[in-house]
């Protein structure tokens, strides 16, 4: 179960916390999608810090971690926690690979179809496929100051019954600037992503297990 949370928790992305909005036009959408697409189809590789915030309703405070995202194209991606816990997850030839502070395991994702449906939620919303993927999401889009916020309400049964919506916050280069999962019970987790470089060389080695 503990790595069905952690999964929970991914993704690549300021928070959305709702300030005047204002929906997109048909023309705007997409135009829209269009950038990002263009943005996507130039990335090679992705790397940045992340943030991230546990909100359960039932507990006080706010549960904090740190690491960082590698990600290189297509669909290889490697999410490190570093604080409070040494924690490594790698998506990489249709595997899952764990390093629980150097206790290691190797699942198969053809294997295990939420894994499988978690890692193409993540590639997607790295690289933009997200906001083509009508057979799984309604899709909503927003103009929040200088963002693009969308917003994403799940219609398979598996990643229903994970979250009840999934919020992306674009910037104004087109990049996912923050994630938000929320819960059905209302609890939900926010992922703040800054230091965000893209094309740098990545050596073969962040990718080992």
């Amino acid at each position: 179960m503990r790595i069905i949370k952690l999964l929970f928790l991914f993704i690549s992305a300021i928070a959305f916390s709702q300030p005047a909005s204002e929906r997109l036009s048909d023309s705007e959408t997409l135009q829209f999608k269009e950038n990002v697409a263009k943005r996507s189809d130039g990335l090679k590789s992705l790397s940045s810090d992340f943030m991230q915030s546990k909100y359960i309703q039932l507990m006080q405070g706010v549960a904090i971690s740190n690491g960082q995202l590698f990600y290189k194209a297509p669909n290889i991606l490697k999410w490190e926690y570093r604080k409070p816990y040494d924690y490594q997850i790698l998506f990489k030839e249709d595997q899952l690979f764990i390093n629980d502070d150097g206790d290691k395991s190797v699942s198969n994702l053809k294997s295990n179809k939420l894994f499988e449906k978690l890692v193409n939620l993540i590639s997607g919303s790295i690289n933009g496929g997200l906001l083509t993927d009508s057979r799984n999401y309604d899709v909503a889009y927003f103009k929040t100051a200088n963002y693009i916020t969308v917003l994403f309400v799940p219609k398979d049964p598996l990643i229903r019954q994970m979250f009840r919506e999934i919020i992306l916050v674009f910037n104004n280069e087109y990049l996912v600037n923050s994630v938000k999962l929320v819960e059905e019970s209302g609890d939900f987790t926010e992922i703040f992503f800054k230091n965000i470089r893209i094309n740098q060389d990545l050596p073969d080695s962040i990718f080992e297990n």
